[in-house]
């Protein structure tokens, strides 16, 4: 509750809009970082709805050491006078306590999906995204075997 307390996160709230997504999505960290709240569009919502929650659910509760991100629940927020809007409220997945050497969102598309990287640059300093997995996993076949049971539910 106090995650997600209105009085603790109006900063945050505010400062979204310098972090919103590529989609045009609105997102922001609760003030703890412990959980992301990320606008949908209705058909995104009716998508996951009809197509995803039920298999995502039961593979969450199957392999509860997946590294998946949580999705807690979906809303929609209706205010008199305003258009209506829906929320995912997910965990922050990088709360974990191991360090990650790469992070990846994986959306299922190829379209502008590639992060240029510094070769310079630390492994795991930035997200990477869909073109950057099959990159690297064409590399090194091998590199993602502990993952391969929450990548292929991404996949599919």
């Amino acid at each position: 509750m106090e995650s997600l307390f209105p009085d603790f996160n109006t900063a945050s709230v505010f400062k979204a809009g310098e972090a919103s997504g590529a989609s045009g999505s609105f997102f922001f960290f609760s003030h703890d970082k412990k959980f992301i709240v990320k606008t949908m569009t209705d058909s995104e919502m009716k998508f996951f709805k009809k197509k995803i929650s039920e298999s995502y659910f039961s593979y969450l509760k199957e392999y509860q050491l997946s590294f998946l991100a949580r999705i807690y629940g979906i809303y929609t927020v209706k205010i008199c006078g305003y258009s209506s809007v829906n929320l995912m409220l997910m965990a922050h997945t990088l709360q974990c306590s191991e360090k990650l050497e790469r992070v990846f969102d994986l959306k299922g598309s190829w379209v502008n999906r590639r992060v240029k990287v510094d070769p310079t640059e630390k492994t795991g300093s930035r997200t990477l995204k869909d073109v950057n997995f099959t990159e690297i996993q064409a590399k090194n076949p091998n590199l993602l075997n502990f993952y391969q049971i929450d990548l292929l539910l991404v996949l599919n």
